[in-house]
């Protein structure tokens, strides 16, 4: 009868027990990363063979959880923050580029177009001139106010970005404080959802794998080892790297071996024959369609041709030609504030400073003087064959463009390190931001844009500067066009410049125009065939060609159809990311109606073990009342 008792008593502390955890689960029903609590029980071990059982026995209270399911929803759910981040910041260059009927740059590019019409008309109305100045002045403010806006965009992420670095850094040394707690004082259910949520919390700004076996943590961010030892935490880094811009002037014969010759383009041809350039010859390098400097073949320069120390004077011959382009770039106060030109390859000597053989010509070089995108330049050579004789005849003329192939575009990289190890993020909010702020990344949505832009505004600045007339409304468009073709060039000059930043508009130039400037003016709104490449206008050319406004309108067309095609993966990835979650919730979510249920039951255990105690002390005391 005891062991009755003992039995019962048993019975009535497990549903005791149960009763608390399902009260314990309703609690937490909206506790965030709480998964709900079971009872575990076991029947007791019997002592001996005469007893029929020594009753139940609380093994613990475990979580309900599934590992799989768990590392499958902490993936999808960086996947689902990198496309959603993505979509924020293309829906603000949007809106950016956001215009109405008579507003935005469309009108104000239609508006330019309708005061050179009006000039035209009417070639010395002072009102038109001032009408035109200052559409040109707001054509160039209109475009560069949206190239500003979307690099405020991108100012915006960069801050971000530091700030969700922290956060993450944050989060990991959280969960080695929660890994701590766990190697003193074993595991424990709090603890353990605890880290789960930070998990799935670091999950949104980061791809995650988390190995667990054995008691042994480690979790890795990117393919690199975060957290390692359970506590070990190696907290992220913030990177920046700009590299120069760097344009050789030079033809490569590859076929040479063991090592390619190197031919400089100012002396030969892509065939590696030589250029005949003598007396009266003009060379002329260009800079961001802006500045430029020429040297005159025979002309005396004063300048130390061989880097020995010692100036002398000279006449420019084919022989130090190189040398001397290079000596009037660097002396020119509009270039060497931002670039510099070299005599080919050079070597650091002890000082840090560059040095270049000097006892001949090498080839040209030009570099950047301060590394990033934001330093970018433009350059081209120009060659103006004049007959050795009569210097007013033009023989022939020819552009020269940088070797692409040697040439380094410049670079602005932002990304993220553990222990100076680069990390590559595949997932979530932080790859969404260093991809965009990296202007070598193949997915930044920014540079394409400011490519686009800048491309705008080279053409723009070229077709508007120079140009040859081949006969009635026909004509050679631009500067650079004009560089390689005979004729006689005009001077226009109405905008210079060949990117955003450097485009000016110069209304002086508004009262130069005369009735054949006009006319040639006129002639852009409706020219359909101008390519944005950087290079001449070339009506030849098989890349896609298309007018201002056309232009401008395909960049309007691709920001809204990646704004709306990462929308779509969005919603795709959140729809897979849903069902997991659904799924998983479903399994470790607390569900009252069930938790009712069980209630009910182990109520019901209680009460009938409760009753069983209660019928043995009435059996109890009526034996005891036997006795007496």
């Amino acid at each position: 009868m005891l062991s009755t008792l003992s039995v019962s008593q048993s019975g009535l502390n497990a549903a005791k027990t149960a009763v608390e955890n399902i009260s314990n689960n309703i609690a937490n029903e909206n506790t965030p990363g709480y998964k709900k609590r079971v009872v575990q029980v076991s029947e007791l071990a019997q002592m001996d063979s005469q007893f029929a059982g020594r009753g139940v026995g609380v093994d613990g209270v475990y979580r309900i959880t599934s590992q799989y399911m768990y590392d499958k929803l902490i993936s999808e759910n960086s996947k689902v923050s990198y496309y959603d981040k993505l979509s924020s910041m293309l829906g603000s260059v949007e809106s950016v580029f956001k215009e109405t009927i008579d507003s935005g740059f469309t009108a104000d590019l239609n508006r330019y177009y309708q005061s050179v019409e009006n000039l035209r008309a009417n070639p010395s109305s002072q009102v038109y001139k001032t009408a035109l100045q200052n559409q040109g002045k707001i054509l160039v403010e209109s475009l560069q106010n949206l190239y500003s806006g979307v690099e405020k965009q991108q100012v915006n992420e960069k801050k971000e970005l530091y700030a969700n670095v922290d956060g993450v850094n944050s989060i990991l040394k959280e969960i080695g404080s929660i890994n701590e707690k766990i190697e003193k004082y074993g595991e424990n259910n709090d603890l353990l959802d605890k880290r789960d949520q930070l998990e799935l919390e670091l999950s949104s700004y980061v791809d995650v794998s988390v190995s667990r076996d054995s008691g042994y943590y480690e979790l890795k961010i990117g393919g690199q080892t975060a957290i390692s030892t359970n506590t070990d935490v190696r907290t992220i880094d913030v990177k920046e790297e700009e590299t120069l811009q760097k344009d050789k002037y030079t033809f490569v014969d590859n076929s040479t071996i063991p090592i390619p010759t190197v031919y400089d383009a100012l002396k030969y041809n892509k065939d590696f024959t030589p250029k005949i350039i003598d007396a009266n010859d003009v060379v002329t390098y260009k800079l961001n369609n802006e500045f430029e400097v020429s040297v005159t073949m025979g002309e005396l320069i004063t300048m130390d041709w061989d880097g020995d120390g010692t100036a002398t004077t000279e006449p420019v011959t084919d022989s130090n030609l190189t040398r001397a382009l290079v000596y009037k770039i660097n002396s020119n106060p509009n270039m060497k504030g931002s670039i510099t030109a070299y005599n080919g390859d050079y070597s650091i000597n002890a000082s840090g400073n560059k040095v270049t053989k000097d006892t001949q010509d090498n080839y040209l070089r030009i570099e950047s003087n301060t590394g990033g995108i934001a330093n970018e330049f433009d350059g081209r050579i120009s060659i103006e064959k004049r007959d050795n004789v009569t210097p007013s005849i033009v023989d022939s003329r020819e552009s020269i463009y940088r070797n692409e192939s040697q040439s380094t575009d410049p670079e602005s990289r932002v990304y993220i390190s553990i222990y100076d190890k680069e990390v590559t993020a595949k997932s979530g909010i932080i790859k969404a931001q260093t991809e965009n702020l990296s202007s070598n990344s193949p997915n930044n949505k920014f540079q394409v844009y400011f490519d686009k832009l800048d491309a705008f505004a080279q053409t723009l600045g070229d077709i508007t500067d120079k140009y040859i007339k081949t006969g009635t409304d026909a004509y050679i468009y631009g500067e650079a066009a004009s560089d390689e073709s005979l004729g006689v060039i005009n001077s226009v000059g109405l905008f210079s410049g060949s990117s955003i930043k450097t485009l000016k508009f110069n209304d002086s130039m508004v009262n130069e125009l005369t009735q054949e400037k006009l006319d040639y003016l006129a002639t852009m709104q409706w020219n359909n065939d101008l390519s944005y490449d950087g290079k001449g206008q070339n009506v030849t050319n098989p890349k896609q060609k298309a007018s201002l406004s056309e232009f401008f309108r395909d960049l309007r067309v691709t920001v809204s159809a990646d704004k709306e095609s990462v929308k779509f993966l969005k919603d795709t990835q959140a729809g897979v990311k849903m069902s997991i979650q659904s799924s998983y919730d479903q399994l470790t979510k607390v569900d009252k109606d069930n938790e009712m249920l069980d209630l009910m039951k182990f109520q019901a255990a209680y009460t009938a073990n409760a009753k069983i105690i209660t019928a043995i002390d009435e059996m109890l005391q009526t034996l005891l009342g036997l006795k007496r």
